[in-house]
């Protein structure tokens, strides 16, 4: 009896084993599968992320490859203003009325001869049109004024960059004298071998001295005057009838001679 039911015991034990074996088995079947189940998708998920990867690079390169062009256009863009900027001064230049002065008639009177007198006042004005100085009050034996200049032109290169020094004509008004004057005879205005009062503080004293002062000597010297940078030097002498009350400007443009207006 003893031995049956020991045999029944170990029967039970053993195919309770056998099924916690099975179940053990299935276990680990189950888990091996997720496993792999798990290395897929996480091969999946390498794939893909190595997939945007190489798309964030490529975007990346494409992105910087747009920088790269913006600042190219940014430089264009800045040269062309910048050169856009030079053309509009160099223009500029050559409208600027550099050295002005004013000829007021405070009167005129026609004698019995048939002749005339005509006081006048001579003073130089800035750009903003208010006068450099007291000017000077002459009279004048009739009604033609001549304004005998000396100018200095310089080559088109220097106006056109806007040089401090060669970058507009100079002019010294030597003198002013009527139709019935000699021109030995005339008024003096600027002091001829002097830097006039005008050029005092924005052009360099000793060139423009030595302009001045070997005037003539420039003027007969093509090669002297050209490595000064000199386009012309020469006399001129504008002239105006005048009449009575009126207002004349006389002006020098950068890059040309002197004109005679009335205003």
């Amino acid at each position: 009896m003893n031995y049956l039911l020991r045999t029944i015991v170990l029967g039970a034990l053993a195919v309770l084993g056998y099924l916690g074996y099975e179940k053990a088995v299935g276990v680990i079947e189950g888990h091996e599968a997720e496993v792999l189940e798990a290395e897929r998708r996480v091969g999946e998920l390498q794939t893909a992320l190595d997939a945007s990867g190489r798309r964030i690079d490529t975007l990346k390169d494409q992105v910087a490859d747009r920088d790269r062009q913006i600042v190219s256009l940014e430089e264009d863009v800045a040269e062309a203003v910048a050169l856009a900027e030079e053309l509009e001064a160099a223009l500029a230049l050559l409208k600027v009325d550099r050295r002005l002065a004013r000829l007021t008639v405070l009167g005129q009177e026609r004698r019995p001869d048939g002749t005339y007198e005509t006081t006048v006042r001579f003073e130089d004005v800035g750009p903003d049109g208010e006068p450099l100085s007291e000017g000077e009050e002459f009279t004048l034996e009739g009604k033609v004024a001549y304004i005998d200049s000396l100018v200095v032109k310089f080559g088109d290169d220097y106006v056109e960059q806007g040089d401090a020094f060669r970058g507009a004509s100079l002019c010294l008004f030597r003198r002013m004298f009527s139709e019935n004057q000699r021109p030995e005879d005339g008024f003096p205005l600027d002091r001829v071998g002097e830097r006039p009062e005008p050029y005092t503080d924005d052009r360099s004293p000793d060139v423009v001295t030595k302009l001045w002062m070997r005037f003539w000597d420039y003027a007969n010297d093509p090669a002297a005057a050209a490595a000064a940078g000199v386009r012309a030097i020469h006399g001129e002498a504008p002239y105006m009838e005048l009449r009575e009350g009126a207002t004349y400007t006389v002006e020098l443009r950068s890059s040309g001679g002197l004109s005679l207006r009335r205003d």
